[in-house]
Formats: C-alpha cells, sequence, structure tokens
C-alpha cells in the first residue's frame, strides 16, 4: 500500500496494523518538501499492547522492518522529531509479506525428500529476491515521487515570474506608447 499525507507540526500520525504469526512488515517514507538538509521526522513501530517500541527510523528518507513471532496489532506512527513551524509532505509505502505461511503449507503437503528440499530452497530463495526487487521498485517509486513533487513546486514559481513579466512587457508597452505619442503631439489651432 502506498499514500501519501501531510504530517502537521503539532500532531502525530499513528496507523494500525494487524500482523499475523511469521508476517514481515516492510515500511518505507520520504519527506516531499523538504527545506534543509537538516529536516527530518522519527518514523516507529511500536506494540500496541504493551506500548514499547520495536523500531525507529529518524531521518528525511528511510524504512522500518519487522518479523512478528506472534500474532500482535502494530502501530506505524510518525511524528516531528524538532518542533517545526511548517507542515511536512510524506510518501508512504509499507507491504505485509507472509512467507513463512507460504513455506509452512508447502512443508505439510508433501513428503520431504531432497528434491522437495531443493525445491523448497529455490522457492525460498525466490520470494527473497522478489521482496528486495519489490521493496527496490518502492524506493524508485518514492524518488520519482520527490521529483515530482519539486518540479510541481518550480512550475509554481515559473509561473508566477512569467506573469510578473508580462504585467512588466505590458506596463512598458502601454508607457512607451503613450510618451511617443506625446512627442509627435501638434497643438491644433
Amino acid at each position: 500500500m502506498g499514500f501519501k499525507f501531510w504530517l502537521d507540526p503539532i500532531l502525530e500520525e499513528c496507523y494500525h496494523e494487524l500482523l499475523e504469526e511469521g508476517s514481515r512488515l516492510y515500511f518505507m517514507y520520504d519527506i516531499l518538501n523538504v527545506d534543509t538538509h537538516q529536516d527530518s521526522i522519527i518514523a516507529y513501530f511500536r506494540n500496541a499492547y504493551t506500548r514499547s517500541i520495536v523500531a525507529v527510523s529518524k531521518t528525511q528518507r528511510g524504512h522500518l522492518e519487522l518479523t512478528t513471532n506472534e500474532t500482535t496489532l502494530i502501530d506505524i506512527c510518525m511524528g516531528h522529531e524538532n518542533p517545526d513551524t511548517y507542515v511536512k509532505y510524506i510518501s508512504v509505502y509499507f507491504h505485509i509479506y507472509h512467507v513463512e505461511k507460504a513455506l509452512a503449507k508447502i512443508k505439510e503437503s508433501e513428503h520431504f525428500y531432497n528434491t522437495s528440499i531443493d525445491f523448497h530452497n529455490v522457492l525460498d530463495s525466490i520470494t527473497h529476491h522478489i521482496i528486495i526487487l519489490r521493496e527496490y521498485q518502492m524506493e524508485r517509486d518514492m524518488t520519482n515521487q520527490k521529483d515530482s513533487y519539486l518540479i510541481e513546486a518550480n512550475l509554481f514559481w515559473i509561473n508566477r515570474w512569467a506573469s510578473i513579466h508580462i504585467v512588466v512587457i505590458v506596463s512598458c508597452f502601454l508607457f512607451q506608447t503613450y510618451f511617443i505619442k506625446s512627442l509627435f503631439k501638434t497643438s491644433r489651432k
């Protein structure tokens, strides 16, 4: 799942996700409207039952991973690390992988001979590579979103300057026309 939202300076955003035993949660975020290099947020996973923090990231662009040993409810929270004066536009992607569940079903359904073990290892390797490729794809999408946001912000300023230039050119045209006309003005008697 991927989405974007505005993070208010005084608020903390939290989302809840129920994770089954053996699930892997991969979470990635990026601040799209960064003002300075020091701007960052704090993102963390918190166990909703015990309120203990499980994983933390404090950067402009980061990711968190969590593999569960039991079924649990996780809070995915984000907030401003330092007191800021502006709202941050954040792009978020997260995905839940149920790899262990699928592998357990394969083990249950087959008689585990050597060929089955090799097949299991190949499936495990393919699954691992698919997960890594998906994470790279999410990173690429977030970079594209950040570039798109910068292009949109630059377009706003370009349009503003173009409008100012048009007003200056039109006013110069009117002034010059009036001034030149007044030079050739003759009085009629």
